[in-house]
């Protein structure tokens, strides 16, 4: 593979200060050599030479090879000397581990004349090692064939738990890949990496005590079974024979991918403890105050040598739904799909455009509890969208469906990937074109972390065509200035900007415990019972109540059509997409960003009526009825409009008849609920045995996983106080945002409540209304402010800015509805929660602002605060 030409001058640079390090340190030996020859009462006089290292770091500053012109930064190793340890600023994009590889040949063979040896090889993260290990394992990769010409053809490949011996060390160049967390932990005993293990004898003179106390006089820092004997004497202790003492011995090159992940002092603590000979660094991000920055690259470069993906083509969308955006997204990629397949037939070259969509939730249990979910849009893609199940992977923490496929292999169908950390790093497929964010509270953020994961140009060569030589975002309801910012903000996090930014970014892996929780001890063999909303299928027969066929499939779809046809505007472009920005990062010198404004257009694409009628499944799920609803609103336009307006204006007008039809839509399904509520053929009562398992029982104790971190941040009230009134007795600060938090601690400040949850942390209650998503409530409490008149309130709290919201009004008007058939639906067979109190189920919606706490008193005890 042919080196571009900042790799190949990067490596000069390399082979520049290698050159400088060995005069220097011939130099320093030599006046050490020449002082120790001397009388010892001589010696003094002559001042300690000057570290090799900083000696030619200082040289390098002069002649002006390195690219900081901060002075050496010194770091130590176990035997007291100091380490050369340079660092290869490279962008993401830019290649660092076949740079890598090609360093170690310059460091291997030019510097230390030998092409066997240890390179311990250090990667961040499981992403990284994982596409590490792959490259450094294939054979006919470019990255192991730069690692067989350092190595001469003998190089072994090794994992932490796999063990080598000294004749491989002698013989062959061994790189040993670990993840930092394996060298970095305050615990180093629970690690393999320092534990005692059968699987490096041969490096060690365990039975000969002299031996054992002259290595450990040479090496001092190796660890000992009994450190309190690690002083060498003829008794010498038992040296372990770990992987750590091993690599202390041996004395290993490290290859530090991603530097900047390694700046805790512990961690660069644990690495100089390994004596290493020298330490390659690279990094997107260094820290010139820690680092010794030899060679910076900058986005500009690679531009030029065509390895990313420029400009970015960012559209912001306004007021849509995130099906809409997703599918603006959609027919982007297929575009972009029938160029390249145009491309390929006119050069040979096979690209196949993918498409990273990044979503709100994943896991089941977050599902329905807002945002948008992994779930919801992978039935959106293959049900709606027309997209095959086998051309969509979900890569998530919980299903990881990205294993063994070769993204860029002609015989992968994988199209679209759903995501929402998982790919944050290590993951950059060539391929990646589209970035369709979905989630709107988190899209700036989305922005900032995911834009270096579409970024790499496929085979690093221009393909001259420009849809296929940009970046493709899409995001909504972000402002323009913010959303341009913010990716700014993540190029420069990506080492592809020239504006030096110190970016903090904690790294290691989350620990997790179990944690048993139950009720309080005065709550135990207590029952917590709350109704289902349920739907008669008998006489005295019920089930949950199903939205899809107990509301959705009553309402008269015949009935419907688009209110607005006459008066829908029609225009020369698309309304539905507000604006498509070119971020275009090599107009100015400093790498800034110089975005222009284009309103987006299609007018050349033909009236694609099936596409239309699939856009509109997610509201009118029968196709028959959509196609009708559409025939009819574009015969009316037909007598307003020439068709290249209608054409033109498409995708907004698919917009205007949903938000039309779901507002027609949510009307009859509320008259239907209110209907079989009326008529009892929906219920929400407590039922009694048999019919047990149509309520909801809270579980007395359930065990969960959770971080550690969460695990030590219990819910307090100030000074430390612990809650009184809690219904289980482990509650945590995570499952509360700010004014939920001040809620639950006035509530278990007041003697008229008895015991309250905070059951949405759980998902446990979920209320089916007349819309398709349930309601999950954010608090239950028992109250009984005078003794004897038991209740339970259900309450959601809302921020002030969400007063008359569609989602508020719609909750308001279900809880009245509940409520108020709680408390009139007698039911034969049926169970009071509290055998007085007819109206025992409350529910009321707390909104932020000065007069809460008065609501929630009302509420409570029926008195203001």
């Amino acid at each position: 593979m042919r080196l571009k030409q900042y790799q190949i001058a990067s490596l000069d640079t390399l082979s520049g200060y290698l050159r400088l390090l060995g005069e220097c340190t011939a130099k320093v030996e030599a006046a050490r050599a020449a002082i120790a020859q001397l009388p010892p009462e001589l010696r003094s006089s002559f001042p300690v030479p000057q570290a090799p290292t900083v000696a030619a770091w200082d040289e390098a500053r002069k002649s002006g090879i390195v690219a900081s012109c901060e002075p050496w930064r010194e770091l130590t190793d176990g035997l007291g000397q100091s380490i050369a340890h340079v660092c290869l600023k490279i962008p993401t994009g830019g290649g660092k581990t076949l740079l890598a590889a090609h360093g170690l040949d310059r460091i291997m063979v030019s510097h230390f004349r030998r092409n066997t040896g240890l390179v311990l090889w250090i990667v961040p993260s499981e992403a990284i090692y994982n596409q590490t290990k792959k490259q450094l394992s294939d054979r006919t990769h470019p990255v192991r064939q730069a690692l067989d010409r350092a190595g001469a053809g003998r190089v072994k490949i090794i994992e932490k738990l796999d063990g080598f011996s000294r004749q491989d060390v002698e013989q062959k160049l061994c790189v040993l890949l670990l993840m930092l967390q394996s060298t970095g932990r305050e615990n180093k005993e629970s690690l393999k990496v320092f534990r005692d293990s059968g699987q490096y004898i041969s490096f060690f003179p365990q039975d000969d005590s002299t031996a054992r106390a002259a290595l450990l006089k040479v090496i001092p820092n190796l660890e000992t079974v009994d450190p309190s004997a690690s002083i060498p004497t003829a008794e010498a202790a038992w040296i372990k024979q770990s992987l750590g003492n091993t690599l202390r011995l041996i004395g290993p090159v490290i290859v530090l991918d991603e530097g900047h992940r390694a700046y805790s002092s512990l961690a660069r603590e644990t690495l100089a403890n390994l004596n290493p000979r020298f330490m390659l660094e690279l990094s997107a991000t260094p820290d010139a105050g820690l680092s010794n920055i030899l060679v910076n690259v900058t986005g500009r470069e690679l531009k030029d040598e065509e390895m990313i993906k420029l400009p970015i083509r960012l559209e912001v969308g306004r007021n849509l739904s995130w099906q809409t955006l997703l599918q603006h997204s959609l027919d982007r990629l297929n575009d972009l799909h029938k160029r390249a397949r145009q491309f390929q037939n006119e050069s040979g070259r096979y690209i196949r455009p993918i498409m990273l969509v990044r979503v709100d939730r994943t896991g089941k249990e977050q599902r329905g509890k807002g945002g948008v979910h992994s779930e919801d849009v992978f039935e959106y893609l293959t049900q709606k969208a027309g997209v095959p199940p086998d051309a969509v992977r979900r890569q998530t923490a919980e299903v990881k469906e990205l294993r063994d496929d070769d993204l860029l292999s002609p015989y992968c169908g994988v199209r679209v990937i759903i995501t929402k950390d998982a790919l944050r790093e290590g993951w950059d497929c060539p391929f990646a074109y589209v970035l369709a964010i979905l989630s709107k509270g988190t899209a700036g953020t989305a922005l900032t972390q995911m834009i270096g994961r579409v970024l790499r140009q496929p085979q690093a060569a221009l393909t001259g065509i420009a849809d296929l030589d940009q970046t493709h975002v899409f995001c909504a309801d972000l402002a323009v200035g913010d959303a341009v910012q913010k990716i700014k903000t993540g190029l420069e996090s990506e080492g592809l900007g020239d504006i030096a930014a110190e970016i903090q970014i904690h790294s290691g892996q989350r620990e997790f415990e179990e944690v048993n929780v139950q009720f309080r001890k005065e709550f135990r063999r207590s029952r917590v019972m709350v109704p289902r909303v349920l739907h008669r299928t008998g006489r005295k027969a019920y089930r949950e109540l199903d939205f899809e066929a107990d509301v959705l499939a009553e309402i008269d779809f015949d009935k419907l059509s688009f209110r607005g046809a006459g008066e829908f505007q029609l225009a020369d472009y698309d309304r539905g997409v507000e604006s498509t920005i070119l971020v275009d990062l090599a107009t100015q010198s400093k790498f800034g960003l110089d975005a222009s404004l284009s309103q987006s257009a299609n007018i050349d694409q033909p009236l694609n009526f099936p596409d239309l009628v699939r856009r509109m499944l997610d509201v009118v799920p029968n196709p028959w009825q959509a196609a009708r609803i559409l025939e009819e609103t574009i015969a009316v336009l037909r007598t307003r409009a020439p068709v290249d307006k209608i054409i033109a204006s498409r995708l907004t007008l698919v917009d205007a008849v949903k938000r039309d039809l779901q507002e027609q839509i949510d009307a009859a399904a509320e008259q239907i609920f209110r209907s079989k509520v009326n008529s009892g053929h929906i219920i929400f009562k407590l039922l009694a045995t048999p019919l047990d398992d149509l309520n909801v029982e809270f579980a007395e104790q359930y065990t969960t996983h959770i971080a550690l971190s969460d695990a030590r941040a219990p819910l307090l009230h100030s000074g430390g106080k612990p809650l009184d009134r809690a219904l289980y007795d482990r509650v945590f600060r995570r499952d509360f945002n700010a004014f939920e938090e001040q809620v639950a601690l006035y509530i278990d400040g007041r003697d008229a409540v008895e015991w309250w949850w905070r059951i949405a942390s759980r998902g446990k209650w979920g209320l089916q209304g007349w819309m398709k998503n349930r309601v999950y409530p954010d608090f239950l409490v028992r109250i009984d402010a005078d003794g004897h008149s038991a209740r339970l309130m259900v309450l959601e709290t809302k921020g002030k800015h969400l007063e008359g919201s569609g989602d508020t009004e719609f909750k308001s008007r279900l809880f009245k509805v509940l409520e108020d058939a709680y408390a009139s639906g007698k039911i034969a067979g049926d169970v009071e929660l509290f055998p007085d109190a007819p109206n025992a189920m409350h529910f009321r919606i707390l909104l932020q602002e000065q007069a809460w706490k008065n609501d929630l008193e009302t509420a409570l005890t029926g008195k203001p605060a």
